[in-house]
């Protein structure tokens, strides 16, 4: 993977480069507030940045020529996105705060109508003036809405995840919208006239902002949970699905007007990455202000940067990058240690990376040293295990700490079988292993295994089983976490295409009224009710959570099936064995009520 760079400026960084080796002053103008997204136009005046001012609620115009902000328009929001529609003199502005989209007149420097309640918050907007249409993402919602900003009608599409950064092709007038979370279809194709998802594509993890580059029909995608571009094809492109690694967390990206070079602000370090699309590799890393954000790119070649610490722009010009030849990255090291799925670490193997063999010492720890800055990929040899790849990432000049995990010692040809996993609450094993019984007698086609039983581990998922302990598969709002990733380790292992996580649920209700009899021939004797503490009033609920290992992700809805019983008359007076069998009688009566769910709504047969 590794590269030379550019000895020159003019040829590491062509769309910069001015006639003049000059370096131009760059230019600061405050804000007195924080902003995030910005957007840019050329009046007849010249460049003009717009800027949603968080702190006061307000649009600022500012004329980057005088380096005045030549108006302010309240709009009653906290402002994170702001998007002119096409050539017009309408603005769209939205924040997560609030679900209200306004529409500013920059003509008149006034709201054009009152706001459109969306009734959910807003992370980005997509305009396309050509249809007379705006889109705008609602993450918490998991849908978009699609708005006519002449007539203010609205109509709303349900997302498969929460979406996050939109564009629209200008060619089709179809939605381009990333999803949330590490899911790794993560950029969805949308048709507008109906809401029909077209195609979901490849992307990285948290994939929060990104641009169209249709001069090579692709989507640089911008993903600040994996640290890195993804570069997309769409349509009839020719190139392929590529991944470019960051050296700093990114926040938002801006293209060069050919297309070549990425400009992404790294609100966590301070600093820009420019990044060459055809090389594929970082060219220049350097310092901004504090908290660099939102970023555009002026007619000129300019970037404007909003600087959310110092509260400024930063207009940067093309000779400010042309001053000097670039500097060479130094090189970074990746140490950490390889453990087999257990956690356990291994003894003795070799990686492979760069064209050089590096040794796995006898503690598993190994240092891949002087690596370009970058992602690379490791082929890792370990005795008794299958070779496999895993991707590290160099930073320039730091020790990068990447531990990896090594697959399964076998990996199942056939992959249908059903394992099934109960949770640690008491009489949660009896309700899988009672579903077990039902399907094994019902489906004699596939496997079905008790993974985790009262005798302990079924002999195939012992080395698997530390994987399971302390699963925190579903989040407060019945969605995969990604502890999912753990249950698809043993299915691949196992040959599982569905794994089935049990739990049960009860309490005990004591019966404190006494005995009526009792206590009035005692009433004159004694002036209370003496109470026979039955274990009595006994609830349970049991509930299945059936996982396709094949179709779901972190993030998605998850599938449960539920069954309650009751029983108000218990045991005798503190017989807490007579309860327990009471409870165990509950559990077979809640497992045929699931495998009838089953059976009208079959969840296997995927």
């Amino acid at each position: 993977m590794g590269t030379r760079r550019a000895t020159t400026i003019g040829a590491a960084l062509l769309v910069l480069i001015s006639s003049t080796a000059v370096r131009a002053a760059e230019t600061t103008i405050p804000l007195g507030a924080r902003a995030d997204k910005i957007d840019v136009y050329t009046a007849r005046q010249g460049p003009v940045a717009l800027v949603g001012l968080l702190d006061e609620q307000s649009l600022a115009i500012v004329d980057l020529t005088s380096r005045k902000i030549t108006g302010r328009i309240e709009l009653g929001i906290r402002p994170l996105v702001v998007k002119r529609i096409g050539t017009t003199n309408l603005v769209a502005i939205g924040g997560p705060a609030s679900g209200n989209l306004v529409l500013v007149d920059l003509d008149k420097q006034a709201v054009a109508r009152p706001p459109i309640d969306l009734e959910s918050g807003i992370f980005d907007i997509a305009a396309d003036a050509a249809r007379n249409r705006i889109v705008v993402t609602h993450p918490a919602a998991e849908r978009i809405s699609v708005i006519n900003p002449k007539t203010g009608q609205v109509r709303i599409f349900p997302m498969p995840a929460a979406p996050l950064a939109a564009a629209i092709d200008p060619a089709s007038g179809n939605l381009l919208v990333t999803l949330g979370g590490s899911e790794v279809l993560g950029l969805a194709i949308v048709n507008l006239d109906n809401g029909e998802l077209i195609a979901r594509l490849r992307s990285g993890s948290t994939p929060e902002d990104m641009a169209l580059d249709l001069t090579h029909q692709q989507a640089v995608v911008l993903n600040s949970g994996s640290n890195d571009l993804t570069l997309v094809p769409l349509g009839n492109s020719t190139r392929g699905f590529r991944t470019i690694g960051l050296d700093w967390r990114p926040t938002r990206l801006a293209l060069s007007k050919d297309n070549r070079y990425a400009y992404i602000t790294s609100g966590d370090s301070d600093r820009l990455q420019i990044v060459d699309l055809e090389a594929g590799r970082i060219v220049q890393t350097r310092p901004l202000g504090r908290t660099p954000t939102g970023i555009s790119l002026l007619e000129d070649g300019s970037l404007v940067v909003a600087e959310a610490g110092t509260q400024a722009l930063r207009r940067i010009t093309p000779e400010s990058f042309g001053a000097t030849e670039l500097a060479p990255l130094p090189p970074g090291s990746v140490a950490g240690t390889i453990t087999d799925i257990t956690g356990k670490p291994v003894t003795k193997g070799i990686l492979k990376v760069e064209g050089r063999s590096v040794p796995i010492l006898p503690d598993g720890s190994f240092l891949i040293s002087k690596l370009p800055a970058g992602k690379h990929l490791v082929d890792v040899q370990v005795p008794g295990y299958p070779q496999f790849s895993a991707r590290v990432q160099a930073q320039e000049g730091y020790v990068v700490t990447d531990d990896i995990r090594l697959p399964p010692r076998n990996q199942a040809e056939k992959v249908n079988g059903i394992g099934f996993i109960s949770d640690v609450p008491q009489y949660s094993d009896l309700l899988a292993r009672s579903l077990v019984e039902r399907l094994s007698n019902e489906d004699k086609s596939r496997r079905v295994l008790l993974l985790n039983g009262p005798l302990g581990p079924h002999p195939e998922f012992t080395q698997l089983a530390p994987l399971v302990k302390d699963l925190n598969l579903l989040n407060r709002d019945n969605r995969y976490t990604d502890d999912l990733e753990k249950l698809q380790t043993i299915g691949r292992s196992m040959g599982l295409r569905y794994i089935v996580v049990t739990q049960v649920q009860f309490s005990r209700g004591y019966n404190t009224s006494g005995d009526p009899i009792l206590n009035t021939l005692l009433r004159f004797f004694v002036p209370i009710a003496i109470p026979s503490f039955t274990p009595n009033q006994l609830r349970s609920q049991a509930v299945a959570v059936v996982v396709d290992l094949q179709k779901v992700r972190s993030g998605d809805k998850a599938t449960l099936f539920k069954s309650d019983d009751r029983d108000d008359k218990g045991g005798g007076a503190l017989m807490e064995e007579e309860a327990d069998g009471l409870f165990r009688q509950e559990i077979v009566h809640m497992a045929e009520n699931i495998d009838n769910q089953w059976k009208q709504k079959n969840p296997f047969a995927g």
